[in-house]
């Protein structure tokens, strides 16, 4: 009885021995997640810029004229009720356009490059060529005459013409379409406190 007892002890521990080994639970590995994606930010964009042509012709100029010299400048304003307080700062010479003071603009003013014209040299209209501004001026301009000089034809210079000092020649509100069309002259009087007076006339929209 106890030799067959010790074969069956064997069995079993061999049996033991052959018994798979439990390992430990595979793991997937980790993922990365994917990222965020920006959200782009809202910009506002640029405006166009704005620009804007006059065509200047002369109207009548007295016969004792030897020249008449006109600078002219283009006013852009950023809002279009400093269509007058932007013009203060162009005019020159010791008379202003008014006596009444005028309030300092609450926005921005944008003077285009001057150019100045003979009157008696004009045969037909000549362009003032193209004045541009950034597109935030776009709510309306004016075309300024911030000076005039007049030489009679003896050489001597022409005292006491009204706008010599500074003229609106035309107002435009809202953005420009043009190019715009504009006639100066020089009235001569002998019943008032001046002798001449720079008139402008609006000659449409070409």
């Amino acid at each position: 009885m106890r030799r067959g007892a010790l074969p069956l002890v064997l069995v079993v521990l061999l049996a033991g021995c052959t018994a798979p080994v439990a390992t430990p639970t595979d793991t997937a590995e980790p993922t990365d997640s994917p990222s965020a994606t920006p959200t782009p930010t809202a910009t506002t964009p640029t405006p166009e810029p704005v620009a804007v042509e006059y065509a200047v012709s002369a109207g009548s100029i007295p016969d004792e004229f030897e020249s008449v010299t006109v600078t002219l400048q283009v006013v852009f304003v950023e809002r279009a009720a400093d269509m007058g307080p932007c013009w203060r700062g162009t005019f020159t010479g010791p008379y202003e356009p008014t006596i009444t003071p005028i309030a300092p603009p609450s926005g921005e003013c944008y003077r285009s490059e001057a150019v100045t014209v003979d009157l008696t040299d004009l045969d037909g209209e000549r362009s003032l060529g193209r004045a541009s501004a950034p597109g935030r001026f776009a709510a309306g301009h004016a075309l300024i005459a911030t000076n005039a000089t007049a030489t009679y034809r003896n050489g001597t210079t022409v005292t006491g013409m009204r706008g010599a000092s500074g003229k609106r020649v035309r107002v435009v509100e809202g953005a420009p379409a043009g190019p715009y069309r504009v006639t100066l002259s020089v009235d001569a009087y002998d019943d008032r406190p001046y002798a001449y007076w720079l008139v402008a006339e609006d000659g449409g929209t070409a």
